[in-house]
């Protein structure tokens, strides 16, 4: 693993190997001046000789590909970072909102929030009576937008955002003369959906003539039951990648099903609904990371006007002709070479694992109230479960010590690395990079935290997780 360099006075010079980086360390000849991604800062003068070379970036909705190459061919950095699921996060939301519907208001003191869509009128007072003598009149609302210009959805402008990040946050740490290059995609989705469409069929599509998506999946149907066959009666449209996972209203993954067929059981592992959703799982992603390159191919063009930009039919071309496996590395190693005269590379480099991790739990109450609990939780006080760290004493008498864990801290246990997923009380919740828990009994999955050995804190990015972490 290369380690990036940044000189005393702030220039930037060429990566180090870690062994190198390791003895400037322990000699005090150099200082961390960054962890994710790993850099130093030397603590004395010298040259800045540099050697060009090229950053290839593999853009993605769930990764980014980053590999760092020299003029010759060498592989000095390759990274994978995971973002993180838009799935995931909309599940949070959900359940947050949830939370604050119904009786969820009884037991956790939440504020009133105002509904999000305006009436048509509202009442103004007028101190000057009209002739009938009344001071309340209506008043139209308007309805501009208070949008600015080029507004996202939070979850497409977080991505967004991360992207533009992470590419100038590796360009402010590799030499001046590295060029930089993107993949871009380029998507049609009604051409994804339809292959044969061409002229005005963009305009009609496949629901023209219909009122709405219900009365086009029933007359699609034959106003029968898909899963017995009888026709009449109440039909439901049922949504076979299920609403709960995710779905979207797109017919073609939409049948019509009886009262009789749509059914709890019928949902249930074991039913016929349920089959259906297994066997079309393969698809439950659908359009939505196509929608959101085209929407970064723009955002990437204008920030970065000077970069070399290319496509993935181009970039698997160039992995398969450099013999390359298929990994977001490997193609950030293909992009990085595009337009060059390199026809093989020496890729000595393990690939360096990070992934996104939310800072904490945002929620300050428990959902569900505990029975018996000594105290009600009348006042907005931070459930300990909820925490984003939690400090303990370790040792006694001289060796007395104190030491904070937070949350997705990376920590080692009996010889075991892991992520810290949680607390409760002074110990935590801890898992390894296949999602299994690092226990030292086989009774409980708690931890104590006095037992662990923290390696280093995260913050938002966990290095080395393959997968995400916790729930999202």
């Amino acid at each position: 693993m290369s380690v990036f360099v940044v000189g005393l006075n702030g220039c930037r010079l060429m990566p180090v190997s870690e062994r190198k980086a390791r003895l400037l360390l322990k000699g005090g000849k150099a200082s961390v001046y960054r962890k994710v991604p790993f850099t130093i800062k030397l603590n004395y003068k010298t040259g800045s000789t540099v050697q060009p070379g090229y950053l290839g970036i593999d853009t993605g909705s769930q990764h980014i590909g980053v590999s760092v190459v020299q003029k010759d061919g060498t592989v000095l950095h390759k990274e994978e970072i995971g973002l993180r699921d838009s799935m995931s996060k909309r599940k949070l939301l959900e359940s947050r909102a949830s939370s604050r519907r119904g009786r969820g208001r009884r037991y956790r003191k939440t504020r009133y929030r105002h509904p999000k869509w305006k009436p048509k009128t509202k009442r103004i007072y007028n101190e000057k009576a009209d002739r009938k003598g009344r001071h309340w009149k209506k008043q139209k609302n308007t309805f501009t937008s208070k949008r600015q210009a080029g507004w996202l959805p939070p979850s497409l402008q977080s991505k967004t955002d991360h992207h533009i990040q992470w590419i100038r946050k590796l360009l402010d740490l590799l030499p001046e003369g590295y060029r930089l290059s993107i993949e871009l995609g380029r998507f049609d989705p009604a051409r994804m959906k339809d292959p044969e469409i061409h002229g005005e069929l963009y305009q009609k599509g496949p629901q023209y003539d219909y009122e709405n998506v219900r009365a086009y999946v029933l007359a699609r149907d034959g106003y029968t039951c898909r899963v017995c066959k009888k026709k009449g009666g109440k039909l439901h449209v049922h949504h076979i990648l299920y609403r709960s996972r995710g779905a979207s209203d797109n017919p073609k993954y939409m049948a019509a099903v009886c009262s009789k067929c749509h059914t709890t059981e019928n949902h249930l592992p074991g039913g016929i609904l349920y089959q259906w959703m297994q066997d079309q799982k393969k698809f439950t992603r659908g359009l939505r990371d196509a929608t959101f390159m085209n929407i970064l191919k723009k955002r990437l063009r204008k920030a970065f006007p000077d970069a070399v930009f290319t496509y993935g039919n181009i970039t698997k071309a160039d992995r398969e002709k450099l013999e390359l496996p298929k990994s977001h590395g490997n193609d950030a190693t293909a992009i990085a070479l595009v337009k060059t005269e390199v026809k093989s590379v020496k890729d000595e480099e393990p690939v360096i694992h990070i992934q996104q991790v939310r800072r904490k739990k945002r929620s300050l109450h428990e959902e569900t109230p505990r029975k018996g609990r000594k105290e009600p939780n009348r006042t907005a006080s931070r459930s300990d479960k909820n925490t984003k760290s939690v400090t303990v004493t370790k040792g006694s008498g001289e060796k007395k010590a104190s030491m904070t864990a937070c949350l997705f801290d990376r920590v080692e246990l009996d010889g075991k690395k892991g992520w810290i997923t949680g607390f409760t009380g002074t110990s935590c919740y801890v898992k390894d990079k296949e999602d299994n828990y690092i226990c030292t009994s086989p009774k409980y999955k708690q931890v104590s935290i006095s037992r662990l050995r923290i390696l280093h804190h995260c913050g938002n990015w966990a290095i080395g997780a393959e997968k995400p972490l916790g729930k999202g």
